[in-house]
């Protein structure tokens, strides 16, 4: 999988969702906010879990459409290589997270993970967790193409993550 697929890896949740529910959906951006999703994982964290210098994070911040409202996605690059994206999914989380497990589980390389958040998954070589209303997608050597040793890495980016949630 090349870079740049993997790079609308977080916002494909959002829009595979959306297109669930029927119908074409517009994306708009908007301004990051000041302790988002960099603030999750630090430069130095996404330099120790991609065993590699990364560059400083860079954040972005999206309003998508999903099911007839608006979830707030926040994610930070470090460079192509590292990334950490959280959706603010409000009181029907658990039914979206549900949702886009199940339109992965069938996919090569899907595999549950215990012991994070209330639930998780590893699928498209990365790692998905829902804790409460929160979903993040951590994802780390995305040109890589994912294997044992970047879900150990974005397991352990994703323990720090919630910490800080």
């Amino acid at each position: 999988m090349n870079v740049h697929s993997r790079l609308l890896g977080p916002a494909a949740f959002v829009l595979s969702l959306a297109g669930m529910a029927g119908g074409a959906h517009r994306v708009n951006t908007m301004s990051a906010a000041p302790l988002g999703a960099c603030g999750l994982i630090t430069q130095q964290e996404a330099a120790k879990a991609l065993g590699a210098a990364v560059p400083a994070g860079t954040e972005k911040a999206m309003t998508l459409p999903l099911q007839g409202r608006s979830v707030k996605a926040e994610m930070c690059f470090y460079g192509s290589e590292v990334s950490v994206t959280r959706y603010a999914l409000g009181s029907t989380a658990e039914a979206y997270f549900t949702q886009y497990r199940q339109s992965l589980a069938g996919k090569s390389g899907y595999q549950d993970v215990k012991g994070l958040g209330d639930e998780a998954f590893a699928a498209k070589g990365q790692l998905t967790v829902r804790k409460g209303e929160t979903q993040l997608i951590v994802d780390v050597g995305q040109a890589r193409g994912g294997g044992a040793k970047e879900l150990d890495a974005e397991k352990a980016l994703a323990v720090l993550a919630l910490g800080r949630l």
